[in-house]
């Protein structure tokens, strides 16, 4: 990226401000400057370019929305400010250097940045619900006003379950110099610094400096939140790409304490100095620390503005020269995995990452991703970075999403590719000499080149002999592949037996592993107490295996996501602890029962589970969503009716989904879902059983 000298002066000055803002230290602010210019020349090429994704938006309504925020690039500088200070920060605290206003510093530039890569939901909720002691109902005021949209407020269960995941990335950032302690109905929170009133002043400073750059208020001194409509904050054009000014305009209302005080006496609440909430933070020394003048920080000189730009000019020479071979991909400032150029990398990202660092094997950066959860909540992206010398490197994100439908986990691969021939022969030859270097890979390389020879020569080889067959021999215009059958009729069997339908597909997914030709499962193959569940004829019982029948004659079939998919979305479905996100199967120890489609038998089907839950004493269900591990959610059918209402056959498809939104139950490879067909007295106790064998 090219950027003018003066533009490049003045946005250098603000990163060291900020940074000086946050540390009190010239020489620290002065690298942490640098590396964020550093970054953002190698990210804003493409970072905000038009994303070739569908937009989201709700079916009944013809305006589709982005809801993400893309920050100019200045606005970006500021962020990456944010990142590249954590390093320092840390090393702060470690040190014992950090005092009390410091750590409140940091605190609300983290919390700051965890949200801000969200969007301006996250934002009110960090403010209002964790800065501050606004209750649920006066956060979602405050976000109406914000959104100017009623139909985009959530309800209270997801700004509960939004907040406990800023809350575990804040614990996961500070562990233990924050105290987490219960307040009213369980609700967790951060142990109150009860003498703050000389922080106050800090936090309202750190909320202006974090404040998005170049941003302006929106909102005016005096307005009725009931009638009046806020057009700077009200989003009502076609075209959702331009939506990211307003969430920019909305993150402001909401970040600014000025502003954000104009909300919340139009909506006649409490002020923000009288509900703020400033943590306790377990350090020996309670000291505030105000030697370092960090609200009035100074500016770099010519010298030092001059020595920055001759080295970002050095590693844009040194980007512009490069030849990988080896490339080291680092997130958010921890080394993530070696790739060789000439492959493509995978990596599998949560949602508390956020920057994406690409380095070559002698340490230049090469390319930055700045990831935004708010854009990937849309679907997948592919972004490419072109380097000073021609090179590109590829970004493309998969995500899968939890059961709010926001993302849960990024699968992110990265490839490498050289445009000018000569780079491109030289990295191959790189990877082909370091190959040979390695002792335990040489003797198999030249195995490998022997046999790729000989292959080369038998193809070749083959290949003549085929010709002269042909010459002899010439094959018929056209030949029965299935003898016996008219050509329209064999056209019909092949399409039959090469498409087999999703239902033929798990129905008889173990036996098509072991024959090309799918037969049809003929009835008295099946158990006789299958006939007892009188379902309809062509039915999913009526092609099913044996086992999947107890001796209730309750049927159990895994519902199967696609080939494609699953691998896509192997990291929701956990298999392994190592992939783990939120609790395991093993940890659940109470459920709640979450029911859809039909619901007179739901409710019967649910009082059953609840009996049969409880007299096992594994598992016990509550009807505080707040406080169960996990939710069992059952959508039931009805399938077929007798005399005896106890008799119904329904159809129950169930899966167990934990706090973070990932299925832990199915525990079945490539299974998403059980399909439970039975009748409505016998149907729960199969589910129950199931369910409690599996945690064992």
């Amino acid at each position: 990226m090219t950027v003018q000298s003066s533009y490049k002066d003045e946005w250098l000055d603000r990163a060291f401000r900020l940074a000086y803002f946050l540390h009190g230290d010239r020489e620290v602010s002065k690298k942490i400057a640098m590396g964020a210019m550093n970054k953002l020349e190698t990210a804003s090429n493409a970072q905000f370019k038009r994303l070739y994704y569908t937009p989201t938006g709700r079916s009944e309504s013809s305006k589709a929305t982005r809801n993400r925020v893309s920050l100019s690039d200045v606005q970006l500088l500021q962020r990456l400010v944010f990142v590249e200070s954590e390093e320092y920060e840390r090393e702060m605290v470690t040190s014992g250097r950090a005092a009390e206003a410091d750590l409140l510093r940091f605190f609300i530039k983290h919390l700051v940045r965890i949200s801000l890569k969200r969007n301006s939901f996250y934002v009110t909720l960090a403010v209002s619900r964790i800065l501050h002691g606004y209750a649920t109902a006066d956060a979602m005021e405050l976000y109406n006003i914000v959104i100017q949209d009623p139909e985009r407020v959530h309800d209270d269960y997801y700004y509960r379950s939004r907040k406990g995941v800023l809350m575990k990335e804040l614990k996961a950032r500070f562990g233990d110099l924050l105290q987490v302690v219960r307040v009213n109905r369980g609700e967790e929170r951060f142990d109150r610094n009860m003498q703050a009133e000389k922080l106050f002043e800090t936090a309202h400073e750190s909320l202006r400096s974090f404040t998005p750059w170049n941003s302006s208020c929106s909102l005016p001194d005096s307005f009725d939140p009931l009638t009046d409509v806020i057009k700077p904050l009200h989003f009502d054009k076609n075209d959702p790409d331009e939506e990211h000014r307003t969430e920019v305009n909305r993150i402001h209302a909401t970040l600014h304490p000025d502003c954000f005080e104009r909300l919340t006496r139009a909506l006649d609440l409490s002020s923000p100095i009288e509900t703020m909430e400033i943590p306790k933070f377990m350090i020996a020394d309670n000291r505030t620390n105000f030697d370092n003048n960090w609200n009035d920080p100074p500016s770099l000189d010519h010298d030092e503005l001059q020595h920055i730009k001759a080295v970002l000019t050095a590693q844009a020479e040194s980007r512009k020269a490069v030849t990988a071979g080896f490339l080291r991909i680092v997130v958010d400032g921890v080394p993530y995995a070696g790739l060789d150029a000439a492959d493509v990398g995978r990596l599998e990202l949560n949602t508390d990452a956020e920057l994406v660092e690409i380095y070559a094997e002698d340490g230049t950066l090469l390319a930055t991703h700045v990831l935004s959860f708010g854009e990937l909540n849309a679907g997948e992206q592919s972004r490419t970075i072109v380097l000073e010398g021609g090179q590109e490197i590829k970004f493309n994100l998969v995500t899968a999403s939890d059961e709010y439908g926001e993302v849960a986990t990024v699968d992110l691969s990265i490839s490498y590719k050289e445009t000018s021939w000569q780079k491109r022969c030289a990295s191959v030859w790189q990877g082909v000499v370091r190959a040979f270097t390695i002792p335990v890979v040489r003797p198999a390389l030249t195995a490998g080149l022997i046999l790729l020879a000989l292959t080369a020569g038998w193809l070749i080889y083959r290949n003549l002999e085929n010709r002269k067959d042909e010459i002899v021999a010439p094959r018929p215009e056209s030949e029965d592949t299935s003898p016996g059958l008219s050509e329209p009729e064999n056209k019909q069997f092949v399409a039959n037996v090469t498409k087999p339908s999703d239902l033929d597909k798990q129905a008889r997914q173990p036996e098509l592993a072991n024959t090309r030709t799918p037969r049809k499962v003929a009835d008295h193959d099946l158990p006789k107490k299958r006939n007892q569940l009188k379902l309809p004829e062509g039915s999913v019982a009526n092609s099913v295996l044996r086992d999947e029948v107890n001796e209730d004659g309750v049927l159990r079939l895994p519902i199967r996501e696609p080939v494609d998919r699953y691998e896509r979305r192997e990291s929701r479905e956990v298999r392994s602890p190592k992939r783990l996100i939120g609790i395991s199967l093993a940890e659940v120890s109470q459920i709640y029962l979450e029911v859809s489609g039909d619901q007179v038998l739901g409710d019967q089907v649910v009082k059953q589970l609840a009996v049969e839950f409880t007299g096992s004493g594994n598992l016990s269900v509550t009807d505080d969503k707040e406080q169960a591990d996990a939710a069992l959610k059952l959508y039931v059918r009805h399938e077929s009716d007798v005399d005896d209402p106890n008799e119904k056959t329904v159809a129950v498809i169930a899966r167990l989904v934990n706090a973070k939104g990932f299925v832990i139950y199915p525990d079945r490879r490539g299974a998403s879902a059980w399909k439970y067909v039975g009748t409505i007295r016998k149907l729960p106790k199969r589910l129950a059983t199931d369910l409690i064998r599996a945690r064992r």
